[in-house]
């Protein structure tokens, strides 16, 4: 598990500088009307990892949760597809983006991959919350938890905000 948490560690830190860099300085998205989706669906998508971040920073997901953390997988999963098609329909994304892009890809891969063995394992148990830590590993992945929850809210209710201006300045939706 300790190697699940050093990619998710490298995942949150890489992906803090992806939207610090290229989101925020720029392509100011929050101010851009037209990443209006965009905002939202990397609020939902930052919301996901927040869970994903603290849960297995302190838990180990077993028996019924562990189907329900597969699902949120599968659900970051859809939602980082859906991104990839609505940044390519509304701007054209650096050589610098694309790369982090590609690199956040495949270690969300490695992730998931290295994670599935050990959902199986945790579905056969009995369904609990079971309490781990990995030291400041765990104290790490949550301070990072923290963020992408408080960037994920901020995300998606610039969303919504980009949303009204729209809808006020006759954009459709």
């Amino acid at each position: 598990m300790k190697t699940v948490i050093y990619v998710l560690i490298f995942q949150g830190l890489l992906g803090c500088f992806d939207v610090m860099w290229n989101h925020e300085w720029k392509e100011n998205l929050p101010g851009t009307l037209s990443a209006k989706l965009e905002q939202k669906i990397h609020g939902l998508r930052e919301l996901l990892y927040a869970v994903i971040f603290i849960g297995l920073a302190w838990y180990a997901w077993q028996g019924l949760w562990a189907w329900l953390l597969f699902g949120l997988l599968v659900v970051e999963i859809l939602l980082t597809a859906w991104d990839f098609v609505e940044e390519d329909k509304t701007r054209t994304l650096t050589p610098n983006e694309r790369v982090i892009h590609l690199t956040l890809s495949m270690g969300g891969g490695a992730y998931v991959a290295l994670l599935m063995p050990e959902l199986l394992r945790w579905s056969q148990l009995p369904t609990t919350m079971q309490s781990v830590e990995y030291g400041m590993l765990s104290w790490v992945l949550t301070l990072l938890g923290v963020g992408v929850f408080a960037w994920g809210v901020r995300d998606y209710w610039s969303g919504i905000r980009l949303t009204q201006a729209g809808q006020l300045t006759g954009e459709p939706s």
